[in-house]
């Protein structure tokens, strides 16, 4: 492994660059990692379906029964 730095430093890249990159690209690809990680909670766990959000808009009374029992009917 030394000949290859040694190498590099022939050509003018010291290895503290390619340290430093290395690490860099450490921390970005966690940093990346994580946030994937954490948003596959954020809508994963539970989907409502047409006729739940429906059944919770008539018992909040915002539609009639009448309106409810139209939208239920196209929706099954």
């Amino acid at each position: 492994m030394g000949d290859f730095f040694n190498s590099l430093n022939q050509l003018g890249i010291s290895s503290f660059l390619l340290e430093g990159l290395f690490w860099i690209g450490l921390v970005v690809l966690a940093v990346y990692l994580i946030g994937q990680w954490l948003s596959s909670f954020a809508y994963s766990d539970y989907h409502e379906t047409p006729l739940e959000i429906l059944q919770k808009e008539f018992a909040r009374g915002n539609i009639t029964e009448a309106e409810y029992l139209i939208r239920k009917k196209y929706l099954q």
